[in-house]
């Protein structure tokens, strides 16, 4: 029996038998009801998806598990974790690219059966909702960056603006915007 490799982290196969992979995002929300009863709570941010990941690795393959161990004990030229891209569907389906190994990484023996049942953590490195967040901010400070160089030009500025405009932006949107102010 072989088994398909379905995760794979930076190209390089993960062979666990009888794979699971479970994908969890936190929410987290503070109570703000005090000692009432009340249920308000304040939401303080989407927090980055975990994939966990569980299979079984034959006794007689233990070259396997020592990669695994080798991969999450992986580190940079400045001691950092590696970060992998994953390749799985599960990950796929929830835009989930890059990870690092994250919390406890298991390896107990199975009951039964000749084999170790592998269990690990993949933490998302760069979440969805921080690249939002990031291109948030990004925008608000090109728009303050924007208003301050406008607000400071001298006259020189000025002129070079205008020959960028297009003819409908200053025959009609400039005389508007000078007499709104």
């Amino acid at each position: 029996m072989t088994s398909i490799p379905t995760l794979a982290l930076n190209g390089e196969a993960i062979l666990l038998k009888n794979m699971r992979v479970t994908v969890s995002q936190q929410f987290q929300d503070k109570d703000q009801s005090g000692q009432t009863s009340a249920t308000t709570k304040s939401e303080q941010g989407a927090k980055g998806k975990e994939l966990r990941i569980s299979g079984e690795i034959p006794f007689k393959k233990p070259e396997i598990l020592k990669r695994i161990f080798e991969l999450a004990s992986a580190t940079d030229a400045d001691g950092k974790r590696i970060k992998y891209r994953v390749a799985h569907e599960v990950a796929r389906a929830v835009n989930f690219r890059e990870a690092t190994f994250s919390g406890m990484l298991d390896a107990p023996q199975q009951d039964g059966k000749m084999a170790w049942l592998v269990t690990f953590t993949l933490a998302e490195h760069v979440s969805v909702q921080e690249k939002r967040e990031a291109r948030a901010t990004g925008k608000a400070t090109a728009k303050k960056q924007t208003a301050s160089s406008t607000g400071q030009s001298g006259g020189q500025n000025a002129g070079e603006d205008e020959e960028k405009l297009t003819w409908f932006e200053r025959r009609v949107l400039k005389p508007v915007n000078d007499a709104l102010g």
